[in-house]
């Protein structure tokens, strides 16, 4: 991969990251009885778990919004401490999120299957990313890119299941969110985490120096 590729495909999730999650923060209208957008099937589970689904929903897109610049090298360089700051943040708002995800699960609108996918992520996300803080801790560089990569991921399934939706209303006919969600709950993030895992593995061998905290 050039160079300019890669800087193209850093600025095309930055960019598109960006948009999803402060397309996300409407459902704080919900506060006001204000429902921006938002579908009848997602309406019916803010419902009937609000506290969990606004919690997921609200914060979730913060991890969204700092999680790119984690990986913008010139920062992590040139401002270590702001680094440090945003890393915290989107640990704790990936925590806060998929518990709440967690919780929010068995409520899918496309049944138990999609709660099961949905679930299945929820504890990988959290796990991933508290292990990959630890990483950090314990001053493991090499572990600690390698686990965030997974865990931006399953961040990015937010983005990749909103690109999927029209793929499979308009190609695949489904009718609404609801009965695409059973495979959006596979399909938006299985895939993330495949293509971070052939990334780790052609570069495994380039991951040297671990001990440098700017060198991810």
């Amino acid at each position: 991969m050039t160079s300019s590729t890669a800087r193209i495909g850093y600025a095309t999730v930055a960019f598109l990251s960006v948009g999803v999650a402060l397309y996300s923060f409407r459902f704080a209208g919900v506060f006001w009885n204000i429902w921006p957008l938002i579908g009848p099937e997602i309406a019916g589970v803010v419902k009937s778990v609000p506290f969990q689904a606004l919690t997921h929903m609200l914060i979730a897109p913060i991890a969204l919004l700092v999680g790119p610049f984690q990986f913008w090298a010139g920062l992590r360089s040139r401002q270590p401490a702001l680094h440090r700051f945003m890393g915290r943040t989107y640990v704790a708002a990936c925590t806060i999120a998929g518990i709440a995800a967690l919780a929010t699960a068995p409520f899918a609108s496309g049944g138990p299957v999609a709660g099961l996918g949905f679930g299945i992520l929820a504890v990988l996300w959290v796990s991933t990313t508290l292990a990959a803080a630890n990483a950090a801790m314990q001053r493991n560089f090499v572990r600690h890119r390698r686990l965030m990569r997974y865990s931006f991921a399953m961040t990015f399934g937010a983005v990749t299941l909103r690109l999927q939706i029209p793929i499979g209303i308009i190609f695949f006919h489904f009718s609404s969110y609801g009965p695409l969600s059973v495979w959006l709950a596979y399909t938006s993030w299985i895939p993330n985490v495949i293509a971070v895992w052939m990334y780790n593995t052609l570069r495994r061998s380039r991951d040297v120096g671990g001990m440098q905290p700017a060198a991810a």
